[in-house]
């Protein structure tokens, strides 16, 4: 019987050494008010930004998203965060699509470690929520997005790597697979059929897709991109069903949510005008009947048709944007009026103290104002939603501190900084103990609470005094007994 106890610890302690290291996404994107409504951009500037956040943000939505790729030539740090901050402000959620380099019409293929120079690339900026979406590259079932030659054993193990690497920076990386085309061919090495592809992904990474935490798709209306929105199946805009029926085919029992981070009609405006297409007006339409129908379950985390912008072949007929840049098309206000949800997405609130502090030493009886200056860390813009406050965990009775809330009208970004002052008065001599922490709206930042130890002294002024009082106390009782 020991001896079967024995083993029993052994094998279970070795289990647990050898579980892997990596950490998961744990936060679901539906377990919070979420606005599904996105659009795909393509340039980081301003006009960009405040197109997508009138049209995805509106009717009532708030932290729409949007899809945007990163070439690897463009890890700009300075660069990205700037974008990153302009979608705080404007609350939208980013889902970057990574990128390598062209060489002509083709992408190159990834270089062996660049999933460490993604995973440090985007760990180095300050995201605006707490989960980070990331999809790791484009369609590489084409061999033009793929180096040449489509290679779905390649792919699987480059987002296996990929996935690790993100996962061993941040947990909260939200790690997504490249969307495929569900209409190409089985013509290698120019085009893989996704059926196929996904088999022979998986046959090379058994299982590569529990390591996903959601799934991309690009639900094209295929055929030609004139489909109708009630059409169902394979090469639809109802392509997801399809592809989570074949990863369920696969062995995947995990419920994947799902990311349509493509899709769209082509319209007959454009760099020239095709009235053989649908007018913008009846795509108009299509989206609010997608959006109503195929699109209509929570399982959607997102929708982000393609394109918001584009002047010239071979996008201008996805465009919303009208030729010159000038407006919109029907289909942007289309989409623009129907109803939303205001989301909610989580986001850290953290801080440090970048200077002053409870006082070491002080004097007994004595009433100290003390100014505390907190830089903000975290993804939130601090009193944007819940008044922010410096609480006081301990130390609030003893030493007479007071909570101080930051001025309802005034908003701290993070990288800025706040000064908070409190009033502490001296109780008699002794060492006592101060916890602080900041709260917003009741809840306790994720930051760790900040701690200090106070000495309280008396003066010798203050000691004679105590001995007299003492000495004639003393005296009293002897006189009494005497």
């Amino acid at each position: 019987m020991l001896k079967f106890l024995l083993m029993f610890w052994w094998f279970t302690l070795i289990f647990f050494i050898t579980l892997p290291s990596t950490a998961w996404a744990i936060t679901d994107p539906a377990s919070v008010p979420n606005n599904k409504y996105g659009i795909h951009i393509i340039t980081t500037n301003d006009k960009e930004i405040d197109s997508a956040k009138e049209l995805v943000n509106s009717s009532g939505g708030d932290w729409g998203y949007v899809t945007i790729i990163i070439e690897s030539y463009s890890r700009d740090q300075l660069k990205w965060q700037k974008f990153f901050d302009k979608l705080r402000n404007y609350h939208l959620i980013p889902i970057v699509r990574l990128a390598t380099s062209p060489d002509g019409d083709t992408w190159k293929k990834p270089y062996e470690g660049e999933e460490t120079a993604w995973a440090d690339f985007l760990d180095s900026l300050n995201w605006p929520t707490k989960l980070r979406y990331v999809t790791i590259y484009n369609e590489p079932n084409h061999a033009t997005e793929w180096g040449g030659s489509a290679d779905p054993e390649e792919y699987a193990k480059v987002l296996d790597k990929t996935i690790d690497a993100l996962k061993k920076k941040n947990p909260d990386f939200f790690v997504l697979n490249a969307g495929l085309d569900a209409s190409a061919p089985q013509k290698t090495p120019a085009y893989y059929n996704e059926e196929t592809y996904l088999n022979e992904m998986n046959q090379s990474v058994p299982g590569i897709f529990d390591k996903l935490d959601g799934w991309v798709s690009h639900s094209y209306p295929n055929p030609g991109f004139l489909g109708k929105p009630a059409d169902k199946g394979r090469g639809t805009v109802r392509t997801w069903q399809w592809e989570l029926d074949t990863l369920k085919k696969l062995g995947v029992t995990k419920n994947l949510p799902v990311f349509i981070t493509e899709t769209g009609w082509k319209h007959s405006q454009g760099d020239k005008i095709d009235n053989s297409l649908p007018s913008p007006e009846t795509i108009g339409q299509y989206y609010k009947e997608a959006f109503a129908d195929a699109w209509n379950t929570p399982q959607i985390i997102t929708v982000t048709p393609f394109l918001l912008n584009y002047q010239s072949y071979p996008f201008d007929h996805f465009s919303f944007t009208t030729q010159e840049d000038v407006g919109f098309h029907p289909h942007y206000f289309a989409l623009q009026s129907i109803p939303k949800q205001s989301g909610r997405p989580i986001q850290e609130n953290k801080a440090e103290l970048n200077k002053g502090e409870i006082y070491k030493t002080v004097v007994s009886g004595e009433t100290y104002q003390i100014l505390l200056t907190f830089k903000n860390t975290g993804q939130s813009i601090w009193n944007e939603y819940d008044n922010v406050q410096l609480f006081v965990q301990e130390g609030s009775k003893e030493l007479g501190l007071l909570s101080v809330k930051i001025p309802a009208d005034t908003k701290i970004e993070p990288g800025q900084t706040y000064t908070f002052e409190i009033v502490l008065k001296a109780p008699q001599s002794g060492s006592y103990k101060t916890v602080l922490n900041l709260y917003s709206g009741g809840k306790q930042f994720d930051s760790e609470p900040f701690e200090f130890i106070t000495e309280v002294k008396e003066t010798p002024a203050q000691t004679n005094n105590y001995l007299l009082k003492v000495l004639t106390l003393l005296n009293k009782f002897w006189k009494t007994i005497a």
